[in-house]
């Protein structure tokens, strides 16, 4: 009885020309796409909602903390003035980095990329890349300069992590992008 449902079932659905496709049936239906066609990985509204509140929280926890670490803003049109780190954040890269390179230069680096990246997370550009810099950057700060302040890192890799992993969703540069390369 179960070879005889087997042999059925083969005969109905293995091929397209068995009995399940139809008296209407057209050989090219095989070909082209179901309709409609299947949802896209990641391309829910609830992707767009988390995508956009990850990069959010990511991108204010990394402005405040640049600027809580740079020397004001004198004049906003010299772009030098944005990035003049603390001399607090100077001393502290020369304990954290001995030897690797001028402090003066790691401080400013801190701060470049500490008010850049909110701006690029924000704009939803590269942000596979930022999220990944960001995990590493956590573990770092996990891991050599405030192993106290594992909370803070855990939370911050983590969600580098997802924005690593998922990309930022479709409210981003990146997902229009591969939409409009066809390769999303």
């Amino acid at each position: 009885m179960r070879d005889q449902r087997t042999t059925r079932f083969v005969s109905l659905y293995a091929d397209t020309a068995g009995e399940a496709a139809g008296p209407g049936a057209h050989l090219m239906d095989s070909w082209c796409p179901p309709c409609p066609p299947p949802r896209r990985h990641g391309s829910t509204p609830i992707d767009a909602i988390v995508g956009l509140a990850v990069r959010l929280g990511l991108a204010a926890a990394l402005w405040s903390w640049a600027r809580a670490n740079a020397l004001p803003v004198r004049d906003w049109g010299e772009w030098r003035g944005w990035f003049q780190p603390d001399p607090g954040l100077v001393t502290a890269a020369s304990v954290w980095f001995t030897g690797l390179a001028d402090a003066q230069a790691i401080a400013f680096q801190l701060v470049l990329w500490g008010t850049l990246l909110p701006v690029i997370l924000l704009a939803g550009f590269l942000t596979r890349f930022a999220g990944l810099g960001i995990l590493l950057c956590a573990v770092f700060f996990a891991i050599a300069i405030e192993p106290q302040g594992w909370s803070f890192a855990l939370i911050a890799g983590a969600l580098g992590l997802y924005l690593a992993l998922r990309g930022a969703g479709p409210l981003s540069i990146d997902w229009g992008a591969a939409r409009l390369t066809r390769m999303g």
